[in-house]
């Protein structure tokens, strides 16, 4: 049983209250409202890639982006002394890159970087899923299909896809994923140490990086302070073991008044990120989620037994039903949400290759009805959806119902 002693020599330690300040150290993204937007993460990207930035550290950022792409990439498109021989300096960025697909509907690249010798896009994905954006192909793969057919002789392509959650994954198999978490440890955390940083490029680095701990469904983008809770954790790890045990098992925390609950109620995003950043075999979640912090995905619900191959779901919503089955792809070992149409029949592209696939159930409930309302010429745009809560089983249970039951 905790004591008075033992809390006071927690949270009155120097490193304790160090994580507390930077938590609510001010931070202007939040001041403007601006936490998570994708178009303000994308100029910000943009400011941090473009080599003649006012970060000053000229194309040392590009660099440690290039070699984080070189160690995730599955290609041999770019080899370390490729990269020096090229002349990065002459590569210019932009955000939300237009242009015109084949029929004419208008399209945007997140970040977009070109120069005579490679072209650099970056699709950025914050808060939702890649969807297929009402057509057969998907997103990436209609800005992939642009700068392929616009490549100049010479010209290397680079994909990257940058989201929080490593589980979300992108349309196109072209690009190469990487995390927000990623972003940080390779280059953000990498320029924050470089010596030539000046200090107004310091202050705008910490500040994102400050705004990078600000939740996305419940979760952090990133943990910037790993180093410091994982030095709290070993310095007081009993009293933070027992007070991670006494919270999983109370029934309300915030109406328990045992020592530890008051403590975890009071402290409880400080205590949150100490055990988020602990590796998996201690922690890496808060005692209140027994799941670690990621979105539960298919694969998820799949490897836990919830759902099998085949499983078929049903959404109604404004009166209309809408179709989809879970399908295990056994080369990736990933399980995925296929749309279906209204005749539970798979959609299919121009080479007669199944589409429609998604990791988790929300974005695919937003297309499959924008795709209806499209079709019958319905102008109102779904924005958000709860998909766990309304697409079901044949049986009637709810896929939050099947998250919760993990």
């Amino acid at each position: 049983m905790l004591d008075i002693e033992q809390i006071e020599e927690l949270i009155a330690s120097r490193q304790f209250q160090q994580l507390k300040y930077f938590q609510e150290k001010t931070n202007v993204f939040t001041i403007v409202g601006q936490t998570h937007t994708e178009h303000w993460h994308s100029s910000f990207m943009r400011w941090l890639l473009d080599p003649h930035s006012s970060l000053c550290l000229g194309h040392y950022p590009l660099v440690r982006l290039l070699s984080l792409y070189m160690i995730k990439s599955e290609t041999t498109e770019l080899s370390l002394k490729t990269v020096f021989d090229m002349d990065l300096d002459a590569i210019h960025f932009e955000t939300e890159k237009t242009f015109f697909t084949v029929d004419r509907k208008k399209r945007s690249i997140d970040v977009y970087g070109e120069s005579d010798e490679m072209v650099l896009v970056i699709e950025n994905k914050v808060k939702a899923r890649e969807n297929m954006n009402g057509t057969e192909v998907g997103q990436t793969k209609e800005y992939r299909d642009y700068v392929e057919a616009h490549r100049k002789s010479g010209q290397k392509i680079i994909c990257l896809f940058i989201t929080p959650d490593p589980r979300q994954k992108p349309y196109d198999k072209g690009y190469t994923q990487i995390t927000y978490q990623e972003l940080y440890d390779y280059v953000i955390a990498k320029c924050i140490e470089h010596p030539q940083l000046n200090k107004d490029g310091r202050y705008l680095l910490e500040q994102y990086a400050n705004n990078l701990r600000e939740p996305v469904h419940g979760s952090p983008m990133a943990l910037v302070n790993t180093a410091l809770c994982n030095e709290i954790y070993d310095l007081h790890s009993g009293v933070l073991d027992e007070i991670f045990d006494e919270i999983e098992k109370s029934s309300d925390y915030l109406e328990d008044d045992r020592l530890s609950c008051v403590v975890y109620a009071h402290y409880q995003s400080v205590l949150d990120e100490i055990y988020l950043s602990l590796d998996e075999k201690r922690y890496g979640r808060t005692p209140t989620s027994k799941v670690q912090r990621k979105i539960v995905s298919f694969t998820d619900l799949y490897n836990a037994g919830k759902i099998r191959n085949g499983t078929a779901f049903v959404m109604e919503y404004d009166g209309v039903c809408h179709y989809a089955v879970a399908e295990y792809d056994a080369r990736d070992r990933e399980c995925y949400m296929l749309l279906l149409d209204e005749n539970k029949q798979p959609y299919y592209n121009a080479k007669g290759e199944k589409i429609g696939y998604y990791k988790a159930s929300s974005q695919a409930g937003i297309d499959t009805v924008n795709m209806y309302r499209k079709k019958n010429q319905i102008a109102a745009k779904l924005e958000t959806l709860n998909g766990p809560a309304h697409w079901k089983t044949k049986e009637g249970v709810t896929i939050k119902t099947l998250i919760d039951s993990l």
